[in-house]
């Protein structure tokens, strides 16, 4: 349970490093259910799903 809290915690804290640098990178998610969804449940490599996928579609 421990485990499972932390990649949830490091996910949205990747999601929210993200956006930080949108600016400086020009990647950004918009936070929806969707980006809080995987960056929680899957943590850093949902959010890193997230930005692959954002590049291809």
């Amino acid at each position: 349970m421990k485990g499972f809290l932390l990649s949830g915690l490091l996910g949205f804290l990747a999601l929210a490093l993200v956006n930080l640098t949108a600016p400086y990178t020009g990647v950004a998610l918009p936070v929806c259910r969707l980006s809080l969804g995987a960056s929680g449940l899957l943590g850093v490599p949902g959010v890193a799903l997230l930005v692959v996928l954002g590049a291809i579609l």
